[in-house]
């Protein structure tokens, strides 16, 4: 899609602002003028702050569609499983009302798939209501009848990696390597999109080799020869057809201020849950990372970026250092840096592994 940012005009940016305000966000003096200024990108940061998103003020790919999908409010459509999917926040609330009383251990993506309606049918028939697979007034009620259980309840996802019991080594795993070639996904980097590019690919390249030389499978989310799955929602929806038990992306954090600097890792953070074991490696990467390099430790956070959410496996996104900070670019630049970054994340994954 087109970004939409300061100084954009038109049908579009009024159809923006008509969602801003219909969620609440306060677009100032101007309201709704089809005119992207200083008030409807302070009421894009802050719904971007308010939804776990990177915090740029621009309407990029990911910030458009949780605009949407925070638009669906739960009840006020049937849901049931159809291709393409419903997705909002509708269904993200029934998924995590399903994973609250333990019928749902997956990440709360806000897309009714296969997984959301066998969630929905186990509930239904232990509720010995009609297991059609369709969110109407009955079932909707016995769920809303449970809501103080739900309510009281925390919840967070498991397990650890699919199918453990059927894992015999290291070797029988398999693990996506991500970067984005995309310019819709490096947000306000523009002007470092050629240098990004190819620190992350070169990270994503000597994690391959040094896991390859373990016996790990890997797969890269972007093909060399056909450079397929450069956008962000064709990366994921590649993922999650490959059948792979974890996901590391690999991304350079930028900042307006030129001496912001250091390591940070995110995993997955719903609204009442969050990903055990993509806390566990994330904190695994940070560590190692922050060690081995001796670079400031900017800490691990929850987010609820796409490629966290919306990957069917553990997913990590690592951000090993700052390309605006130009002593942090230089080193970055360096092969043998670039090495080291590889040789933390690689000893992460060994170490998360092998429990």
């Amino acid at each position: 899609m087109e970004i939409i940012r300061r100084n954009s005009s038109g049908e579009k940016v009024t159809d923006l602002q008509r969602r801003l305000k219909l969620l609440g966000y306060n677009l100032g003096v101007t309201d709704i003028d089809g005119i992207f200024g200083i008030e409807t990108e302070n009421a894009v940061r802050k719904f971007q702050q308010d939804r776990g998103l990177l915090v740029t003020g621009v309407i990029d790919q990911e910030t458009w569609q949780e605009l949407v999908d925070a638009g669906y409010k739960i009840g006020e459509r049937m849901l049931y499983l159809k291709h393409p999917p419903f997705r909002g926040d509708d269904v993200r609330t029934l998924q995590l009302w399903l994973k609250t009383l333990g019928f749902y251990p997956y990440n709360e993506n806000g897309i009714f798939c296969e997984r959301t309606n066998k969630a929905l049918l186990e509930f239904q028939k232990n509720m010995n209501i009609a297991d059609d697979g369709i969110v109407g007034e009955e079932t909707l009620q016995h769920l809303k009848g449970l809501k103080r259980i739900i309510v009281s309840k925390e919840t967070s996802n498991f397990p650890i990696i699919r199918n453990l019991n059927k894992r015999r080594g290291l070797e029988e795993n398999k693990i996506i390597l991500d970067y984005s070639e995309n310019i819709e996904d490096i947000g306000s980097s523009e002007k470092y999109i050629n240098e990004k590019i190819y620190i992350c690919k070169s990270i994503v390249n000597f994690c391959r080799d040094i896991l390859s030389k373990n016996g790990i499978q890997t797969l890269p989310s972007i093909s060399d020869d056909k450079k397929q799955n450069v956008f962000l929602y064709d990366r994921i929806e590649y993922a999650n057809k490959s059948d792979a038990d974890l996901l590391i992306s690999v991304n350079l954090n930028y900042s307006a201020d030129q001496n912001a600097n250091g390591c940070s890792c995110f995993y997955f953070k719903g609204l009442k849950s969050y990903s055990v074991p993509g806390y566990k490696i994330a904190n695994l990467i940070q560590d190692k990372i922050t060690g081995k390099l001796k670079v400031l430790d900017c800490r691990v956070h929850g987010a609820n970026y796409a490629i966290l959410k919306a990957t069917n496996m553990t997913s990590v996104l690592v951000e090993p250092a700052f390309i605006s900070n130009y002593r942090e670019r230089e080193r970055l630049k360096k092969s043998s840096y670039q090495m080291k970054i590889s040789e933390s994340i690689v000893e992460a994954i060994l170490e998360y592994l092998s429990e």
